[in-house]
């Protein structure tokens, strides 16, 4: 049996008693994660990269170097985005969904 961390190659894995499910909380950690790294190309690029673009033939083309700098830019904010936006809806599936309302208390039962 190989154990590498708590993986075990061989068979079948034993419950830790530390291991829990996704909770909202990791979920909301992700989505926070995800929000700065957002940020982060955004502010990068903004900073570094606010006039570069693709254009037509007619006009002067920006460098190579700084159009491929701003297409990962932009690509890393469409990443962080994306997944900010997957880690905020199971959050809230996890907060929110799943459980029955609970019974309204009935009038007059304490008599």
């Amino acid at each position: 049996m190989f154990v590498y961390g708590q993986i075990h190659w061989g068979e079948k894995r034993r419950k830790m008693p530390n291991d829990t499910a996704m909770s909202a909380r990791v979920s909301l950690k992700i989505f926070l994660l995800s929000v700065l790294v957002f940020a982060a190309a955004f502010a990068l690029r903004r900073a570094f990269f606010w006039d570069v673009m693709p254009v037509s033939r007619d006009q002067e083309p920006a460098s190579m170097w700084a159009l491929g700098a701003a297409f990962l830019l932009r690509s890393i904010e469409n990443v962080g985005g994306a997944v900010g936006l997957i880690a905020l809806a199971v959050a809230a599936v996890l907060r929110f969904g799943g459980r029955p309302p609970a019974a309204a208390p009935k009038l007059g039962a304490g008599k």
